[in-house]
């Protein structure tokens, strides 16, 4: 099952497209969001706008009026195909309406290459009250819907600006709770490992933690064995040699061979490319398991008993 888009990434994804894609793709997208950031405001706007200002539209309360930007000019007539010729400048709104119309039903009549006409009741009983004429259809140029969907566009852009600082504070809440989530998954393992690698593995620098926690590795097998004189190979083949050990972590020579040798392949096969190359390190996962390697030796580091002083 795919894990439902956060606020962040679906705000990022309508900034990426607000200016190309289709406001039918979009105004969905920023329901979704609303929904996400718990924003009424804007998720009744988009509601509106994906639905239309329609009385079946549950979003279309009484307090609502259609927008100005969904104003386009055209001329009404009445039955007979008559128009209704207005001069008087105090009655211009005889000579416009409002679209209620989706935002996917405006995309459509955009495209359409003739006059389009439309029954208006609202405009048509206003009309009826103030000038006592009937008429029964609105024509306009599907042109004129151009202007409405930039409209809408750059309403939504104003909202996109207006909740950037929810969308950031969100984002940041997020980034904490998963790097704390992050950090509570090394919470088992040796303190050394959770203390130089926990931030490096929450903020997703893999190669960094495991780098870092194999340097504090071979460090605290210095301190403990007293050899800072020594690194890498010759440094674990001394400290753990089955025949003369500094630190004896098993009374079993076969048993301390073991780990004299875990220890070496964890500078040569670990630390040492970490550390000399540039290797790519991007699963959480297989860092998580390096990382619990490291914490094995280290307890084991932590159990072993101090055979005889460095010379």
């Amino acid at each position: 099952m795919t894990e439902p888009l956060s606020a962040p990434s679906i705000y990022k994804d309508l900034l990426a497209k607000a200016s190309t894609a289709p406001l039918s793709q979009l105004l969905p997208l920023t329901l979704q969001l609303a929904l996400e950031i718990r924003n009424r405001r804007l998720e009744n706007w988009a509601r509106l706008e994906v639905n239309g200002y329609f009385s079946g539209n549950p979003a279309l309360t009484s307090d609502v009026i259609v927008p100005e930007y969904r104003t386009v000019a055209g001329q009404h007539s009445d039955q007979y195909g008559r128009p209704l010729i207005i001069t008087d400048a105090k009655l211009g709104f005889t000579n416009e309406t409002r679209l209620r119309n989706s935002v996917a039903e405006l995309e459509e009549m955009v495209t359409r290459s003739s006059l389009l006409s439309i029954r208006d009741p609202f405009m048509t009983k206003a009309i009826r009250e103030h000038l006592q004429v009937e008429v029964m259809e609105f024509s306009f140029s599907p042109a004129s819907i151009s202007g409405v969907l930039s409209s809408i566009r750059a309403k939504l852009l104003d909202w996109l600006y207006e909740i950037r600082p929810e969308i950031e504070t969100q984002g940041t809440q997020q980034l904490d709770r998963d790097s704390h989530h992050s950090i509570i998954e090394l919470q088992g393992l040796h303190p050394t490992v959770v203390q130089v690698a926990g931030r490096l593995y929450a903020d997703g620098h893999y190669r960094q933690a495991i780098l870092d926690t194999y340097i504090a590795l071979v460090q605290a097998v210095k301190t403990k064995s007293g050899r800072h004189d020594l690194d890498g190979t010759s440094l674990m083949q001394t400290i753990f040699s089955p025949k003369n050990p500094i630190l004896v972590a098993s009374a079993d020579p076969d048993e301390q061979m073991g780990y004299m040798w875990m220890f070496t392949g964890a500078v040569v096969g670990i630390r040492n490319p970490k550390a000399h190359k540039l290797i790519q390190q991007e699963d959480p996962q297989v860092t998580l398991e390096w990382l619990a390697f490291a914490s094995v030796l280290l307890r084991i580091l932590d159990r072993a008993v101090v055979k005889s002083e460095p010379s």
